[in-house]
């Protein structure tokens, strides 16, 4: 018998999708971001977490 697994499955690779300017290009993703600035969310974005990861974040992007 098989066991579920977390809704949860973390990766770096994926995380980039949701950096800033992949929220900004649909309109959902404009949504999310006017959602979290109504609420006030400190960071709106997975990029504005790694600031200084930038060019790393851009190769690993490239990758897919």
């Amino acid at each position: 018998m098989a066991k579920t697994r977390r809704t949860y499955q973390p990766s770096k690779r994926r995380r980039i999708g949701m950096g800033f300017m992949a929220r900004r290009a649909t309109v959902g993703g404009r949504r999310v971001l006017s959602n979290r600035r109504a609420k006030g969310r400190h960071s709106l974005s997975v990029s504005d977490e790694m600031p200084n990861k930038v060019a790393k974040n851009k190769r690993l992007s490239r990758r897919r």
